[in-house]
């Protein structure tokens, strides 16, 4: 609805125009409902997890999983997004690659709940280490930390902290700064800055990961405006890993890397330990 009302208003801010509006426009349709999950993937079973932590909170996820997956994803997803409305989408291209996948939403985010306290970046950090630690002990086999915009930068530091069997960062850049940046469009450059307190000035996927050597492959869309591919790039580029990958993603924007038959086959070529 919210980007029907602004096509409306561009529109007549342009000049005079008619506009024909159905009534299906008005109707929302949730296409990352995990019902959809179940009809693509009739194979897979869909289970509702929760992980209590010491503090009271409570992280809840999905895990998504067939006895015969090739391995496991833990997926950190980006800033906003939640299962009950995007999960679907964001785990049907991992169930075609034949894996299993678990994500929690965010603390006090989605299906989550917390008591009232401060929270902080140290304080997602103790979650997400506590999170990984859960899930490394309950999962057979190869387990992919795998981060998404915002959730890259909670996976790149969760890396510094845990030896990992791989690593995945998609939608990602070299610092909070620069994907703060990044937000404010070409025109707005000139008048806007973004400034950001010191807590949120210490996130550095460059630092996070300069003494990282277990494999990584960072995924970018050619077309990502959000996290451009040259900013990716400069993170890959800077990685004193010799079990690197990097892939540029044509036709693809910050949103939509793995839905591309190419992508997946380089992710499962990447897991399998190939690394050009």
């Amino acid at each position: 609805m919210r980007q029907l009302l602004t096509c409306l208003l561009l529109i007549a801010l342009s000049g005079c125009s008619t506009v024909d509006v159905t009534s299906r426009q008005f109707i929302p349709k949730d296409a990352g409902k995990l019902s959809m999950l179940k009809q693509a993937a009739p194979d897979y079973q869909v289970d509702n997890i929760e992980f209590k932590h010491p503090d009271g909170a409570i992280s809840r996820g999905i895990f998504v999983h067939k006895p015969d997956a090739q391995f496991t994803v833990l997926y950190f997803m980006g800033s906003g997004v939640r299962i009950d409305v995007n999960g679907a989408l964001i785990a049907k291209p991992f169930v075609e690659m034949n894996a299993n996948f678990i994500s929690y939403d965010y603390h006090d985010f989605g299906r989550s709940d917390a008591p009232e306290s401060a929270f902080g970046l140290p304080e997602l950090n103790a979650e997400t280490l506590a999170l990984y630690d859960h899930v490394r002990a309950t999962t057979n086999g190869k387990l992919v930390v795998h981060g998404h915009s915002f959730g890259s930068f909670v996976a790149a530091t969760l890396a510094k902290q845990r030896p990992l069997d791989a690593l995945v960062l998609e939608g990602t850049g070299t610092s909070a700064q620069a994907y703060a940046d990044n937000m404010v469009p070409w025109y707005g450059k000139p008048f806007v800055r973004i400034k950001l307190d010191q807590e949120l000035l210490a996130i550095d996927n460059r630092a996070a990961l300069r003494a990282y050597q277990d494999p990584v492959l960072i995924i970018s869309g050619v077309n990502d405006v959000q996290t451009p591919l040259a900013t990716a790039r400069e993170l890959f580029d800077g990685l004193s890993n010799p079990h690197k990958r990097f892939e540029a993603v044509k036709d693809a924007g910050h949103m939509n890397a793995m839905t591309k038959p190419e992508t997946r086959r380089v992710y499962q070529a990447f897991v399998s330990g190939v690394y050009e």
